[in-house]
């Protein structure tokens, strides 16, 4: 039987032959369609098949030897090298299975023959010839796509503004791009056969770990490196490394991009220190200082160690900050966490939870340790500050508790340290206070008043009262002043004076302020009188608020929870508010932070400071309060009159409207007026009530008054 009819009775059986074949050489097309596989065996066979059925010459053949062959690249031989390259097929692959067919064929075809002849000879060598022509048909397009997809390749890598890099399995560099070689301020030919730390490059070893992975896995692998540049830069990237597989499926090369993720970094860098500093001091604040607080807890436990917590309170920075103002204040405690830290060691923890607070962890400590070390922590904070040409003194109140002795616990700890430090500031401060168990059967009225004030807020203790503000000219009640009272339930009406500080010192003014707030907006809207607007109300913001530029903030969300449109709010600033306000660099009457109507403020307690004219303008005030002081004298024909005159005059030439303050007496009332005074409040019309019954007095006043 000749061969070519051999092939075509016999094509099922030499397609399975083939595939066979092919999955032996190459064993990752098992999961490949076996049909595709023999459709496109079948063509070879079919091509090889009408090749023997030619007659041919014998110039012919020589030329086909030669390569000459009517079959150029993209014929049967240069599709069967295509597809082979996108299977994933190497070279040697594709040639090892059309070698592997010719003699599979040969073999079975001779044993299937009685014997040789001339003609059949003949068949031999051409179908050889058309194997040799396949052959040479598949390595031309199997190298001239692969040549093309190297130049794609290299193109896209080079002209990649991401550093890209080629290394073999032991780390040396086979290809850089220009974005790689300018990265480490070489040529791209430069590092050819070089490693990265022959190149002094700073993470070699993470390169040289992250290659050793992708070789020992056989997987591609993802790091963030990060590079110091030669001029000193940071730099981080996010990198990728992808491994190139030989003939035999090993890694014979590794390829590297990158991609700068440094601006990334750098936010996510700012937003977790925002989340775990504290801005103004540096310090670790209360969430990073908790969280070494339980890592040092798990140390000591394992170690069978102690540690010592020590709680500090500043004694008279409230008075420093209120007479110097804000920014003296905030560069004061910007100082004491300076000096604390420099007292210390590298292995403890200061941090600021907050105001004038601090916080120490001092690790692997005794009880006489730590407290040697407190007692030199207070003498460094005696020695005089000196903050913006002032000379401050102050001094601190610091609590100490000992793991394990004085607890086991982080609650328990930080109770404890907090119960030491406030006995100490209970006997005067300027002292180191070691707990001791009687703290906890004796508490402090500074804590057991805060707890009580805590409770009053859950319980609804706390209510507004009302001061009516009249009209000097007409005395029609046309304002109110918001007072805070409490409830106590053993000490009866409590006025701010007696609880005001401990809001104060424990952050609780906020909460009592938009309480405040929120009662007096309501009542600003309900005792409006028809189709007019709100009816004037003003509320008392405590000096602690203005320390920091958090006011702002405070009242923004303050306004988004109230509705100043259906409101009319004027905020009372002491004379200690005004100058940390002229001492900041913002202003909450006009500033652009604040959406919708500005906030109306005015001065309580004016006319005892000396304030600049242009300062009040520039703050916008609505109104000022002459002190209560300056008011008890008046209408006696004395300096005071020419004093009040003087003021009021001022306050209407700058277009400020003028409250007298603890009217208690009708010449008081009649001066003011005769003066020009716009307003008048005390006890002569009303002391502060509760709003019931001063919307009884409101009322009244309207029907006296009804224009």
């Amino acid at each position: 039987m000749k061969l070519a009819q051999f092939i075509q009775t016999t094509m099922e059986q030499r397609l399975k032959d083939w595939e066979q074949v092919l999955l032996e050489i190459a064993p990752r097309l098992e999961n490949e369609n076996s049909r595709e596989l023999r459709d496109h065996a079948r063509e070879l066979l079919n091509f090889i098949a009408e090749d023997l059925s030619t007659s041919h010459t014998k110039e012919k053949s020589t030329g086909k030897a030669l390569g000459e062959g009517r079959i150029p690249a993209p014929g049967v031989g240069g599709k069967h090298g295509s597809d082979r390259l996108h299977q994933g097929l190497s070279m040697l692959q594709l040639v090892q299975e059309l070698q592997a067919l010719r003699n599979r064929i040969t073999w079975t075809w001779s044993n299937n023959q009685s014997g040789i002849d001339t003609q059949d000879i003949d068949q031999l060598l051409r179908f050889n010839e058309a194997v040799d022509q396949l052959i040479i048909g598949s390595v031309s397009s199997f190298s001239l796509l692969r040549e093309q997809e190297t130049r794609l390749i290299r193109t896209m890598l080079e002209g990649s503004v991401d550093p890209a890099a080629i290394f073999d399995s032991e780390g040396h560099f086979l290809f850089c791009n220009t974005a790689m070689a300018d990265l480490i301020n070489t040529s791209p030919r430069g590092v050819i056969g070089k490693t990265p730390h022959e190149l002094g490059l700073d993470f070699f070893k993470e390169l040289h770990e992250e290659i050793a992975k992708v070789i020992s896995k056989g997987q591609s692998q993802r790091a963030e490196l990060h590079h110091g540049l030669p001029s000193g830069i940071e730099r981080y990237f996010d990198c990728y490394f992808a491994p190139v597989f030989d003939d035999r499926n090993e890694v014979e090369a590794i390829v590297k991009t990158a991609h700068d993720i440094t601006e990334r970094k750098q936010i996510e860098l700012q937003s977790w220190r925002s989340a775990n500093f504290d801005d103004l001091t540096a310090l670790p604040n209360r969430r990073l200082f908790l969280d070494r607080l339980e890592q040092t807890l798990l140390e000591a436990q394992r170690k069978d160690s102690a540690f010592a917590l020590l709680f500090i309170d500043l004694d008279r920075f409230k008075e420093a900050n209120d007479q110097l103002g804000h920014e003296v204040g905030d560069r004061l405690l910007a100082q004491v966490a300076e000096r604390l830290k420099s007292s210390v060691r590298a292995m403890d923890t200061v941090a600021r939870l907050g105001g004038d607070e601090f916080t120490l962890i001092l690790k692997d400590t005794s009880r006489e340790n730590a407290k040697q070390t407190a007692k030199a922590l207070l003498t460094s904070l005696e020695v005089p500050f000196s903050v913006n040409s002032h000379r401050v003194h102050i001094s601190g109140s610091i609590g100490l508790a000992v793991f394990p002795g004085d607890g086991e616990e982080i609650g328990q700890l930080m109770h404890k340290a907090d119960q030491a430090m406030y006995a100490g500031k209970d006997q005067g401060g300027h002292q180191v206070q070691l707990y001791e168990p009687w703290m906890t059967k004796v508490e402090s009225e500074h804590m057991r008043l805060h707890r009580e004030l805590d409770h009053a807020l859950r319980e609804n203790q706390l209510e507004v009262y009302y001061q009516p503000i009249v009209d000097t000219q007409t005395g029609a009640v046309v304002r109110a002043e918001a007072l805070l009272r409490w409830h106590h339930p053993a000490k009866g009406l409590l006025t701010p004076d007696a609880f005001l500080s401990v809001t104060e010192q424990n952050g609780m003014m906020d909460s009592i302020t938009n309480y405040v707030l929120a009662q007096a907006a309501a009542c600003s809207s309900r005792w409006r009188r028809t189709n007019a607007s709100p009816f004037p109300i003003n509320i008392n913001e405590s000096p602690a608020s203005f320390a920091t530029r958090s006011l702002v903030d405070n009242w923004r969300d303050r306004r988004a929870e109230v509705d100043m449109e259906e409101s009319r709010i004027t905020m009372e600033l002491t004379p200690a508010s005004f100058n940390n306000i002229q001492a900041s660099s913002h202003n909450p009457g006009h500033d652009t932070a604040f959406p919708g109507p500005r906030l109306k403020l005015a001065i309580d307690n004016f006319g005892i400071e000396l304030f600049s004219l242009l300062a009040l303008q520039e703050t916008d005030l609505e109104c000022v309060k002459i002190d209560r002081d300056l008011v008890k004298n008046a209408g006696q024909g004395g300096k005071t009159d020419r004093v009040l005159k003087g003021l009021i005059a001022m306050a209407h030439a700058i277009n400020v409207q003028v409250v007298g303050v603890g009217v208690e007496k009708e010449e008081q009332l009649q001066f003011l007026a005769r003066a020009g005074c716009d307003y008048a409040q005390g006890f002569l019309f009303s002391q502060p009530i509760h709003q019931n019954a001063f919307e009884a007095l409101l009322e009244q006043s309207r029907q006296s008054h009804p224009g």
